[in-house]
Order: structure tokens, then C-alpha cells, then sequence
């Protein structure tokens, strides 16, 4: 019977909360997944968290028989027992029913749910970005153990005991190394509760097949990439493009650069991290095949992509200077664990799923978390690193922006921005086509307004999931004209994309005429195959069809090739002085003598090394010794 008070007034009853008692066996898998993967301290306070919750409800439990009963004992098995076995097993019944969890998120307040959000999907959170959030101040307590002693930061309200607090390194610039406080989340809470606030993640959605409205620019190379092979090829053979330990360098791109008038992502950019992006790209990663991967000389060039994207980890020591030209900072501390792979082929992954359709990146972050659902390294996989690592190293620059790196930016500095890097690196090489959002910039990366990502028919074959693939037919545009009666060239049209191409075989003579002779045509030539691949990519790229004169022309070149063979035989040089003209006529006429020297100009003899004993003493028996 519910007691009044003396002036008439019956206090409200708190809600009832039914909870369900979970499947024994899932029960039990909860219990020991929670025992090993999370310390005691852990476990008391998610005990703390749900205790504080179930306080506030008249909490019952189904029995078998369908009567709810009182559950008072949920909360007397956490505050009694000092086992941790049997606090994970009392923290179990309630995560391990997902009616259970459901009714625990349901009654958060709308602050404390963004704030979870913000968690799963950053793992790390500033506390005053977590004080922003709740609008509270008052969320973090500090204890001082001793005087004298760094004072300890914990984290005062109960609903917030399933995070834990660490520290990093501060972004502001200091002689000292200051430190913050940030928020984090336990892998194991990460994985119980992602579903809970991403339950989309896990529907077997598709693909877009068609882009939402937008500004959209569409970039794609396929055709462009393919015709660029072989002189790209050329460029390899000549030793142009040599691999160093970061890739190629930096005055060995610019070079290429040029030569290839590749088509870019954002063309006439000035900025040093978009002007030249594509080519980047579509260098580095042919170059580092060509230079780790390649097995057969001649190869057609969807072979050669699906030998790189089947072998794509092997190139884990230079993916994060691929991915991240624009981070300063970064050691092998952070790279020697091969996660940029990793990330790349989890997109890989994803896009093999509904070959034909658009990807939108944005959500494959979250894909990635769903992917790895109930994995320990499932929040290191999105991240691509950790900054924990960063105490022992100095701060992360992001020089597009300008500002350092915080931990709680890392799933967007690493994570999303190498799924966009990565999308570009397939597009550079025509795997797929990329959807850029004109809309889009908001100066955190060079690469921020790339959204959509879609395969081509050239990378459906590279990734394995076609057999077969039409190669694209090639451009018929006349962009030179060849003079029949000289070796002149006349670029017809303007800008000429190919134009470059002329400057390694030909020297202008006017804004569209440029001459071409032997010595222009062999420079940088140092073998009959240099000059075979220079007239490869003439004939491509130039012209395919040649008037008489340049034929007999590239004809005499090839002949010409190595006219004068190395003497292997080693000689003995000698020289005579002018004023003894007895041995002079000794030597001209003593018939051994004669065919045992080579008389050269300037009193000089040469005498092979195998006869100079015969040479010593046929000398000795007129008297002179050698």
C-alpha cells in the first residue's frame, strides 16, 4: 500500500523497467568476452554506469513463466562480489540481450547520445570538446594523491564510467612537452554498442546506381591511362624514373611531369598538393610495380594492374608517403604496421561487392567498424595509426591546412582521408572514376572534395572480378603533321597535349614547327632498345604513319647503333723518344719487332701483354733492355 505523507501528498513511483534475461549460452559468451578483454577496474565501472541507470526504474526480469520478478540482485552482484569473473557475469545480463542494451540507450539524454556518437566513430574525444557536447563542466574530477604529485583526472558522472581517460601530447606549439586530457572508449564497448547507434552499417545495402543531386565533376582516366603506358615504359628503360627509398624524387617527378601531359584531377590548381596530383599517382604506383613487381617484360596494361592491385601490400613501406604527401612527421614508428594497405582493402572490398554501382566514402568509414564488428583492432583500422605513438615522436602537421594533428581528428586526417587518396590512386591509374563535390572545401586535405568512387570496366578486371577486358580504342586526333621533304615537325593543334614529348627529340624553331636531326632524336639514348622505345613512342604518340624520309631516317638511326665493338685485348703502351733514331729503325725493321708492335702517332707503340716477353728479348739481342 503506497504511504502518504502528513500533508496528504503520495510521492510518484518510479518507472517500471521490464529486462530480459538473455540466452544462457550468449549470457556466458558475454561474460568471458568482457572477463579478457577488459581489466577489474573496467568492469566496476561499467557496473557503476548500469547500476546508476537501474536505480532510477522499480527494475523486474522475465522469468520463464512470463511474471516479471524483482532484479534487485543485478545490482547486489556488482556492489558484493570482488570476483571479476562474477562482475563481468552481473554486467553480461544486461549486454548481452539487445532488448536490454536498446532500453539503455532509449533513456539517454539527446547530449549523451551525441556524445556516444561522437565516440564510436572518433574513438578519441578533448574533454572540452566532451564538456561542449553535455553542456557540463563539472564531468571530470581531479584527486591529488600526494602535495606534490601530479594531480589524476577521473571522470566523475556514472554514465560516463564506460569511457576511460588518457593524455596526449598538446597541439599548441610549446619548449615543453604539455599534455591534455582526452576520452576514450574500450574496443570491446566499441564493438557491443556500434550497432546500437549504427544499425544501418549492417544492412546488406548496395551501391549507388546513380549519383544524388550536385555539382559533381567526374573524373575518369581509364582510356588516358592506358594509352600513357608505353610511354611511360619508355620513361623506365631509360632510367628516368628511378625508385629511391621514398619512391621517386622529387626533381625525377617534376621531370616526368612533363613528359607524360597527363590530365589532372583539378586542372590549372596552384596549389603544390593538387597541381600535379594525378600524375603523382599514376607515377608512383607503375614505377614501384615496374621496379618490385614486374615478372614479364611485355605484358598488356590490365595485367600489369591486376599483378599491382593482387600484390597491392607489398608496397606497405611507401603507402603512407603515397597516401599522406601533405603530413609531415610521420616515422617509421607510425608506418612499420602495413594499416594503410589494410584500408585500401577494406574500399577494394566494399566496391567488389556491387561492382557497376557509386561508393560513397563517407560511409565506408562506418563500413569498415561493421566490417570488423566485435575485433580488437577494429578501431586501429580506420585510424590508420595510433596516437599513442605519438608521446615518443614529434607533433603531426597537416601542411595543407596548416594546423597539427589531435588525436581526435585522426579517423578523418588518416581514416577518411586515405580512403579519398586511395580512390584517387585508382582513378589515376583508370580503375574507377571519382566523383568530386565542387561544393566542397573546407582546407582539411588536398583531396577533402572527393566523394563518390565507381569502377571502371578496367578495374572490375584488375580486382579479379571480370575475366576478360576490351582494351579502349585510340584517339584518332591528328596533333602533328610530319614534312615529307624535311625533318620538320608542325604541331596542329593548340595546347597540344603531346607537345612535350617533342622537347626529348626535336628542338622548336618556331611557336608550332620544331626540327629534328640526329643529335636532338639520340639524346638521352644509351642503347639500341633506348632508340627502339623512342620510335615506339614516336610512331604512338607523333605520328603513325611516316613519309619515305623518315623512315630511311629512324632506319639509318638503328643501323648506326654500336657501329664500334670494344677491343677486349690489353695492350702495353710505350713512347719512343723522337731523338733515338737507331731504335726507331731497329724497330721498323727487325721483322719480329714489326709484328709484335702497333705503331701509333707521336712515337708511341702499343704491345699487347701476352708478347711482351717475346718483345723483351728480341730486344735484348740488339742490346736494349726493356
Amino acid at each position: 500500500m503506497v504511504q502518504k505523507d502528513l500533508f496528504g501528498y503520495t510521492p510518484p513511483l518510479p518507472p517500471k523497467l521490464l529486462l530480459h534475461e538473455p540466452d544462457s549460452t550468449r549470457w556466458k559468451e558475454m561474460a568471458a568476452y568482457l572477463d579478457s578483454h577488459s581489466t577489474k577496474v573496467d568492469l566496476l565501472n561499467y557496473a557503476e554506469a548500469l547500476t546508476a541507470w537501474l536505480g532510477k526504474y522499480n527494475v523486474y526480469r522475465a522469468a520463464d513463466d512470463s511474471k516479471p520478478v524483482k532484479a534487485t540482485e543485478i545490482i547486489d552482484i556488482t556492489k558484493s562480489s570482488n570476483s571479476k569473473a562474477t562482475i563481468a557475469y552481473g554486467v553480461a545480463l544486461i549486454l548481452a540481450d539487445q532488448q536490454n542494451m536498446q532500453s539503455y540507450v532509449e533513456t539517454l539524454d539527446e547530449e549523451m547520445k551525441n556524445l556516444w556518437v561522437s565516440m564510436l566513430l572518433n574513438i578519441y574525444l578533448t574533454a572540452d570538446n566532451a564538456k561542449q557536447i553535455l553542456h557540463d563542466e563539472s564531468i571530470i574530477v581531479e584527486e591529488r594523491v600526494y602535495y606534490y604529485s601530479r594531480a589524476i583526472a577521473k571522470l566523475k558522472k556514472p554514465e560516463l564510467k564506460w569511457f576511460s581517460l588518457t593524455h596526449f601530447l598538446s597541439t599548441e606549439n610549446s619548449r615543453y612537452r604539455n599534455y591534455e586530457n582526452y576520452i576514450t572508449i574500450n574496443p570491446a564497448i566499441h564493438s557491443i554498442f556500434f550497432p546500437l547507434f549504427f544499425p544501418r552499417a549492417f544492412d546488406e545495402s548496395e551501391n549507388l546506381s546513380q549519383l544524388p543531386d550536385g555539382h559533381w565533376r567526374i573524373m575518369n582516366f581509364e582510356s588516358d591511362s592506358y594509352t600513357h603506358f608505353q610511354l611511360f615504359l619508355s620513361m623506365m628503360k631509360q632510367h628516368l624514373l628511378p625508385v629511391k627509398k621514398k619512391g621517386i624524387g622529387v626533381t625525377d617527378m617534376k621531370r616526368a611531369q612533363k613528359k607524360m601531359s597527363l590530365k589532372e584531377f583539378f586542372p590549372g590548381d596552384t596549389n603544390e598538393y593538387r597541381q600535379n596530383l594525378r600524375a603523382f599517382s599514376y607515377l608512383q604506383l607503375l614505377a614501384l610495380h615496374e621496379h618490385f613487381l614486374a615478372r614479364q617484360k611485355k605484358r598488356s596494361y590490365q595485367d600489369t594492374l591486376r599483378n599491382l592491385f593482387a600484390n597491392f601490400n607489398s608496397l606497405n613501406s611507401f603507402l603512407s608517403n603515397i597516401l599522406f604527401p601533405h603530413i609531415t612527421g610521420l616515422n617509421r614508428q607510425f608506418t612499420e604496421y602495413g594499416k594503410e594497405s589494410k584500408l585500401c582493402n577494406m574500399l577494394f572490398t566494399w566496391m567488389g561487392e556491387d561492382p557497376e554501382g557509386w561508393v560513397n566514402l563517407h560511409d565506408v568509414i562506418i563500413r569498415i567498424y561493421a566490417l570488423n564488428y566485435g575485433n580488437d583492432t577494429s578501431q586501429h583500422i580506420p585510424l590508420v595509426y595510433n596516437p599513442k605513438m605519438e608521446d615518443y615522436s614529434t607533433h603531426l602537421t597537416n601542411q595543407y591546412s596548416g594546423r597539427v594533428i589531435s588525436a581526435d581528428s585522426y579517423v578523418m586526417e588518416f581514416g577518411y582521408t586515405g580512403l579519398q587518396m586511395c580512390a584517387l590512386l585508382m582513378a589515376s591509374v583508370g580503375m574507377a572514376e571519382v566523383a568530386i563535390d565542387e561544393d566542397k572545401n573546407c582546407g582539411v586535405s588536398p583531396f577533402e572534395s572527393v566523394a563518390y568512387i565507381r569502377l571502371t570496366p578496367l578495374g572490375r578486371y584488375a580486382l579479379g572480378i571480370d575475366t576478360s577486358y576490351e582494351a579502349p580504342k585510340m584517339e584518332q586526333t591528328a596533333y602533328f603533321e610530319l614534312d615529307p621533304d624535311r625533318l620538320i615537325i608542325r604541331s596542329l593543334v593548340e595546347p597540344n597535349p603531346y607537345a612535350q614529348l617533342l622537347k626529348d627529340t626535336s628542338i622548336p624553331i618556331s611557336r608550332n614547327r620544331f626540327e629534328t636531326s640526329a643529335l636532338s632524336f639520340l639524346a638521352n639514348c644509351h642503347s639500341k632498345s633506348d632508340v627502339e622505345s623512342k620510335i615506339s613512342i614516336f610512331k604512338q604518340f607523333i605520328a603513325d604513319k611516316l613519309p619515305p624520309l623518315w623512315k630511311e631516317f629512324f632506319k639509318t638511326l638503328l643501323q648506326h647503333c654500336h657501329p664500334l665493338h670494344e677491343d677486349s685485348t690489353a695492350y702495353r703502351h710505350y713512347t719512343i723518344d723522337p731523338e733515338n733514331r737507331e731504335l726507331q729503325q731497329l724497330i721498323t725493321n727487325d721483322p719480329v719487332l714489326r709484328q709484335l708492335v702497333i705503331r701509333a702517332e707521336g712515337y708511341r707503340i702499343l704491345v699487347k701483354l701476352d708478347d711482351i716477353r717475346k718483345f723483351e728479348n728480341q730486344l735484348k739481342k740488339h742490346g736494349y733492355l726493356l
